[in-house]
This record gives structure tokens, sequence and C-alpha cells, in this order.
């Protein structure tokens, strides 16, 4: 006897054998128990679900003769005392049970000749006429025309069974006549349990992960999972593994979705590129690869949003529950949906893509890229309390800055006084106007009400300090906005020229108070807008700009020195110099060491 493929070999004999349609089963018994057949069915289903197979039961249950009226238990075809309609019936070739395959009969001729005429002829040697019209959808309009009277009112011992697999496509005149039986498609557990059941049978030496990837090969599909196990089988002879049944399935095994998961997980881009190498050179289809990806984040959302109860949402999984949860860990569920719609978009462009390797690549690469990403909830969080430090998100650091050079022991909080009356300032006292430098209220540096930009305080955040402490925003530097622009940049260099300040070192103390002179600032300012552009300015005394407030009456006469002057009368001479007193009353600095030229 010729080899019979596993789908026809092990095609089910009996109800009970329908693997994954118990609703259907159980309603077509009862049906036949009581006696309340209808005259027109209409199974509908995706393809290799059992649809034909029911079809045939049915028939086998009508006009089975080992019983004298219907039955739910019909005879197995490989029971020798099976009857002959049972066998002519299993074997497609009864002559009371016409399969009829509407896409090779679609006119309305064909179904005249090949149903409509024959209606009023009784059964040859069975009790029932059964007409099963394979993929029904196929017939034309006029022949869906042709069938509605039929349909109706049919012969009382005539049945009609039709099957198809796209029921939108089926008429609702006729869909109104029939009762309609949708078929699911199997889940994996089922099918993966038959196809032990048919291993053990066949004494197969085949592996549990080896099945599990068969299984889900099938996609829902019985047939299709029983195909693809005749082609392992013939692939791998007699000993099967799951590395054996992607070989010969040209399917990607689950090492390799474990690795682009786990490589997501820590940001590593060259081993995703690596990994997508290798199935171009080994030839795999990579938008099959992408579609199986696609359903392992689906999968790890379902475990990460489900946790324990997910035993049935994750059926087709590629792995068990402990391993997915184990892939999951690393992820939030923001982040597993993200991943998931930009591999939609991915597997999308693959169709049409006319280099999908680059499109697989960039769409993987670029979840790494998400993964670096930080939720807008914990940004907004950041910026909604201010009592955090970006030293404190760091690794609670705090970060200050100081003026005070006094050990802490030697510090003391300043006394707070009521404010003066205010002083009218004399004639001839300099005002010091558009100074860069407000005198604060005490030898700390402190920033207790800060005033920025708009455009900055989208960004920043400034928490209060504590007096002579300067603390800074809680946002990591990676995660603030950074952005040029160029007219910021042009005022900045506009500043410079005007203020004639060129950035570089300043090598002398006459050199900053020059800079801090207001009248030198007026000075620049004049002379650019009157079109002077860097003219040198003449030098400026310093003697008669000196405030009147350092506790000094007039100017301080200079110290001579000798030869060999000691630190003492060096440290008198620069605390006389009208530019050394301008730095130390703007600063609040103390000279703490003078030197002379070459010592």
């Amino acid at each position: 006897m010729s080899y019979q493929v596993i789908a026809r070999k092990w095609r089910p004999q009996s109800f009970d054998e329908v693997t994954g349609q118990e609703v259907v089963t159980h309603s077509l018994r009862n049906a036949i128990e009581h006696d309340r057949l209808h005259h027109a069915y209409l199974f509908s289903g995706a393809r290799g679900v059992g649809k034909t197979t029911t079809a045939r039961l049915l028939a086998k249950a009508l006009n089975c003769h080992r019983s004298e009226t219907k039955t739910v238990t019909p005879c197995r075809i490989d029971d020798e005392n099976a009857c002959p309609s049972c066998i002519e019936i299993a074997e497609s070739r009864s002559l009371d049970v016409l399969e009829i395959d509407a896409a090779s009969h679609t006119g309305i001729e064909n179904v005249r000749q090949t149903i409509i005429d024959g209606l009023n002829t009784n059964p040859a040697r069975d009790r029932y006429k059964v007409f099963i019209i394979d993929e029904v959808h196929q017939l034309s309009k006029p022949a869906f025309n042709a069938l509605l009277k039929t349909l109706e009112e049919p012969p009382p011992n005539v049945v009609f069974i039709m099957a198809t697999t796209e029921l939108h496509k089926v008429p609702v005149t006729i869909t109104s006549r029939c009762q309609e039986f949708q078929f699911r498609t199997i889940a994996n557990s089922k099918v993966f349990d038959r196809l032990k059941l048919i291993a053990d049978a066949d004494k197969i030496d085949v592996t549990d992960d080896a099945l599990r990837e068969i299984a889900r090969s099938g996609m829902g599909s019985m047939r299709d999972a029983q195909s693809n196990f005749d082609q392992v089988i013939s692939f791998s002879g007699e000993q099967i593994d799951a590395a054996a049944v992607a070989r010969a399935l040209g399917s990607v095994g689950a090492d390799v979705l474990e690795n682009v998961v786990v490589a997501v997980a820590n940001s590593d881009a060259k081993s995703i590129l690596e990994t997508v190498d290798d199935l171009v050179s080994r030839g795999h289809d990579l938008r099959n690869f992408a579609s199986d990806l696609l359903g392992l984040f689906r999968d790890l959302m379902v475990q990460k949003v489900a946790g324990t109860a997910t035993e049935k949402l994750i059926d087709s999984a590629a792995f068990p529950a402990e391993k997915l949860a184990q892939f999951a860990a690393p992820f939030s569920e923001s982040d597993l949906l993200r991943f998931f719609h930009s591999l939609c978009e991915t597997e999308a462009s693959l169709r049409e893509a006319a280099q999908p390797r680059y499109v697989l690549e960039v769409g993987l690469v670029k979840l790494v890229e998400m993964k670096k990403l930080a939720p807008i909830e914990d940004i907004l969080k950041m910026l909604g309390d201010p009592g955090k430090t970006v030293a404190a998100a760091a690794g609670e650091e705090k970060k200050t800055l100081k003026s005070d050079p006094r050990p802490p022991e030697v510090r003391s909080e300043p006394e707070v006084s009521a404010a003066p009356e205010a002083i009218e300032p004399e004639e001839d006292a300099p005002i010091f106007e558009d100074t860069d430098f407000p005198e604060p209220p005490s030898d700390d540096i402190g920033l207790s009400d800060a005033v920025l930009p708009a455009s900055a305080a989208e960004f920043v955040n400034f928490a209060p300090a504590s007096h002579g402490e300067l603390t800074f925003s809680s946002i990591p530097a990676d995660l603030l906005q950074h952005f040029a622009d160029a007219k910021l940049d042009d005022a900045y260099d506009e500043a410079l020229r005007l203020c004639g300040d060129d950035l570089l070192p300043i090598k002398t103390a006459g050199q900053l108070a020059d800079s801090l002179s207001p009248h030198k600032r007026r000075a620049n300012i004049g002379a650019h807008s009157a079109g002077g552009g860097t003219a040198a300015m003449p030098a400026v005394d310093l003697s008669d700009i000196m405030p009147k407030d350092l506790g000094e009456e007039g100017p301080v006469e200079l110290p001579v020195l000798g030869a060999d002057p000691t630190a003492e009368e060096l440290a008198a001479f620069a605390n006389a110099l009208p530019s050394v007193r301008l730095i130390k009353h703007v600063f609040r600095a103390e000279v703490v060491e003078v030197r002379r030229h070459g010592s």
C-alpha cells in the first residue's frame, strides 16, 4: 500500500476526535440524538480546522447502516466491520453523498446539472442524499440565485452542507436559509497534544520543543501542522529536535528571537545587526521573522500586563510563561507598546521594500534607541518636584557654590536688621549704571529669587537654596533639550564687541578693574554706535570713579617701596592701589598674597 500522509491517515473518525471544535460537534450530536436536523448547514472558518471532516462525519451519522436510524457513533474506517456507506463516504466516493468543489463548478449550468436536476431522484442506497459544497463562496451570483428556492424548500431526504473560508462573500440570502456554525482556529496546546498522540502511535522520536515549534507553525490549522510534521520527518529522519524543525521549515528558531529581545534589553545594536546578517545568509524570509518577533513582543506585553493569569492569553507563545516573565522584566508596559507599534511599521514596510534587509536593520536598531527614552510621566514628575536636585537624582551628591573662604567653625549667619534709610548720593559721587555686579546682601552668593527666561524656564527648575548655597536642576543633562539659535549667537558676539571683551585671560588687576569700569563700557558703546569700530580707548584714571562708601576719606597715598620691600609693605602697597580697591569692593574680596615680578 502506498504511503498516506499524516493529515489523511489521522483524519478524525468520530465527533470526539474533532480537535478544538467542541461547540460545533456538541450541537450536531444533540441535533442527531433529538431528531432536530436542519436541511442546510453552513460551516465557516479558517483553513484546516475541520469543516470538511465534520461535514463527512455528519453525512456518515445520517447514513450509517449499522444503525437502524441516525447515530452519533458512525463506523470507523479502520474497523473491520465498518459498513460500506461509512467507508465510501470517508473515501469520498459515495453515490448518495456528493462532494462538489465550488471553485471548479462556479456557473449556473454546473449547479443545475449536479444539484437541481438530481434533487427529485431518491437516494440509491442510503437514507439521505447529502450535498457537500466546498468553498461555496466561489459560486457565481446566478448560481447562488438558482439555489435559493432549493435551499428554502428541499425534498425531505436531502441535506445541504456548505463550507467556506470567506463567509463575507456568501450572500445574505443564502446564509439566512442555513444553520451557521463558525469553526475557530485551534489552540496550539491542542495541536501539540494531537501531534504528540500521532508521534507516540507511529513511534516517531521527536522532542516536545520540536512538537511545539511544529504546532506553532500551523498557526491554528491542524492540517497545516500535520503537513509540516510530515515535512520535518522527511528532513530529519529518525530523531527530530527543535533545530531540525527550524531548518526543515525555514522558520526562525526560538533562540534567535531570544537573542533579539536580550539585545534590545542590553542596548546592544551590534548583536542585532549580526542576527539580521545571519538570517540573510541562511535565506530566511525577513517578513516572517518580523511577524514572529511581533508576536513575541505581544506575548511580552500580555505577560507584563496580566502577570500570572496568562496561560490562555499566551497559548501561541514561543516560550513558556516563566521565560516570558524573565524577558519582560527589563521593560515597562509603555516600552513594549512602543516596540510593538514600531515593529508593526517595520513589518508593513517590508512588504514593498526593495531592500528588506536595510528596513529590518533600521527597524530593530530603532527598538534599541527607544529603550533609552525616558517616559514623559517621569520627566513631568521631576519638573513638578522642586525639592529634588540633579545631584540627588544621580546619587545623592549635592553641588554647592561657596564664596566664603573661612573655615566652617568661624562662619556665622548674618544678623537680619531693618532696612536702613535711603541715603541720597552726593553730586560728585559716581553712579554705577548698567553694572553687571549688583551688591550682594552678604559675603555669600545666593540665588533665592532667580528669574529665568521663558525658554529656559521650560527645561530648568531652580530649587530654593539655603543662604550661601546654589542648587541645580533635578533633570539629568542627557534629558535637557539642546538647541542652537543663530540670533542668540550673533547677539552674544555683538555684546562682546561692544564691551571690548576678547575672552582672553586677564593678566593684571589693572586690566580687570578697567573692564569693570562703567565709564569704559559706556565709552566703548558710544564708539561703536558712532562707527568707531574697535578703536583703542585712552587710559582711564580710576581714582576719580572710586565710590565714597569704602570707609576712607579722600584718596589713599601710595606708600614708597624700598629696594627690598617686605611682604607687609607689598600688601600695603597693593591695598592702596585704586584698581585693587575697586576689585575688592565689587567682589567683596581680600588680598591674600602679593608677589613681585620675577619672584
